[in-house]
């Protein structure tokens, strides 16, 4: 039962080269996470986390629009609140579990926001299954 709530972050280089950063909560959705620690060939530990998100398509979005990373990156600068998207490519954008009120500025970065969360990590893959006829969704993998 998709009972669960994410907040994405997506960034925007604006039409002056700066970034803002444009906050989509979802609910209706499923995550899973999980927590690991390995030893490297060299000896040392490393600690990996993943958040795994299954968002369906009619997932609460706020009356937001889904579109692709490329479309998002190319949209006018009154045009980004409208629109949320899933970006494995510039390794920047993230997502948090549950509902997360902070808005990222230029006092508040999305490394403090990584650091204040446990349940987030930087959207590292998705697979887009909304193309079939039956539960049309996104799958993405947070690290």
């Amino acid at each position: 039962m998709n009972d669960k709530t994410i907040t994405v972050y997506n960034a925007h280089k604006n039409a002056d080269k700066t970034e803002t950063w444009n906050r989509t909560v979802i609910r209706g959705c499923e995550y899973k996470y999980s927590a690991d620690k390995t030893v490297s060939g060299s000896g040392s530990i490393v600690f990996t986390q993943l958040l795994t998100t299954v968002i369906p398509v009619e997932a609460d979005t706020e009356g937001k629009q889904y579109i692709d990373a490329v479309s998002y990156e190319k949209l006018p600068d009154d045009e980004v609140e409208k629109y949320f998207t899933f970006n494995p490519r510039n390794n920047h954008d993230m997502i948090v579990a549950g509902e997360c009120e902070k808005e990222i500025t230029k006092d508040y970065k999305i490394t403090d926001l990584k650091n204040d969360t446990q349940k987030s990590g930087t959207i590292a893959s998705l697979a887009d299954n909304t193309e079939g006829a039956l539960l049309k969704h996104w799958k993405v993998v947070c690290k």
